[in-house]
């Protein structure tokens, strides 16, 4: 496995985006791609959200400007898990007659980032898809380089905070210790995280076919980790960006997420040695198939 690391990448002028003012439309009737469907000319850009009314118009618009019709084709899916305060009206109304913003609302018990973001994939229209969060703490411009990535080769392309021109702003020193602790967590859990600077990271992009026929079972939030736990890929790249605190809503974490992801990451390292972690109500049962 080849992991490279992109720094100082130039991200190109683009002209203004388009207007807002889109008049009301209905959410289409989504379906699952089929594989005649999806086509590698263009990017899908996964948002997932949850009570992000105050920052979803914004990041659709920056997404679609980064983007120009006429230099590369993308769509922008919102995946929402039917928000309390109606995310999900919010991208139909102001871009409605825009084909390429499509909504899911999740309406069901299942909810997570990490499992909107699967049927994000599922519905994607093209081979190249990203993630990126709704509340601006991922630059939308730094979607250019992933993009690039993958054309250049990359089966997958992470965006870091850690590698040269990556960063962090305004957290406190817990926090980073906190951050720092994670990830060094999910390295020796996870053979395959190991030489990934940011495996927790939450902004990357990824060719459906390192997904393609892979049950994905993600907990929590930390969806790049079922990934590369999981995925069929051979390069992955990483690009720096820095990681910016919310300016508006209030953040999703909570203590129930972070025990998830000590859960998720348990099943993986089991499942990266050969064992097979399946879960029932009350128990969780673990067999080796080395011994089979």
């Amino acid at each position: 496995m080849a992991i490279t690391n992109l720094t100082d990448q130039p991200v190109r002028d683009v002209p203004s985006s388009p207007d807002l003012d889109r008049g009301h439309s209905e959410s289409p009737n989504l379906q699952p791609a089929t594989e005649a469907a999806v086509t590698s000319t263009g990017g899908t850009i996964i948002i997932p959200t949850f009570n992000e009314c105050e920052n979803i118009s914004q990041v659709i618009a920056i997404c679609l400007k980064v983007f120009p019709v006429s230099q590369f084709d993308v769509e922008v899916v919102i995946v929402d898990d039917d928000s309390d305060d109606y995310t999900w009206q919010y991208p139909p109304r102001l871009f409605g007659h825009d084909p390429r913003v499509r909504v899911i609302r999740r309406q069901t018990s299942d909810k997570g980032l990490a499992k909107s973001v699967t049927n994000g994939f599922d519905v994607a229209k093209y081979e190249y898809c990203a993630v990126i969060d709704a509340d601006l703490q991922h630059p939308p411009e730094k979607l250019v380089d992933l993009f690039r990535a993958l054309d250049r080769g990359a089966d997958i392309a992470i965006g870091s905070r850690y590698v040269s021109g990556g960063g962090i702003e305004n957290w406190s020193v817990l926090r980073k210790l906190v951050s720092k602790g994670a990830t060094v967590l999910a390295r020796i859990a996870l053979p395959n995280a190991r030489y990934v600077s940011d495996p927790l990271s939450g902004f990357f992009a990824v060719r459906r076919s390192v997904v393609g026929g892979v049950t994905l079972s993600p907990q929590g939030y930390k969806i790049l980790l079922e990934i590369l736990g999981k995925g069929s890929y051979e390069t992955i790249v990483e690009v720096p960006y820095v990681f910016s605190e919310r300016e508006r809503g209030e953040s999703n974490l909570t203590a129930t997420e972070y025990r998830q992801f000590l859960e998720h990451l348990g099943q993986l390292a089991f499942a990266s040695r050969g064992f097979d972690v399946t879960e029932s109500d009350d128990t969780k049962q673990v067999s080796d198939h080395r011994l089979l």
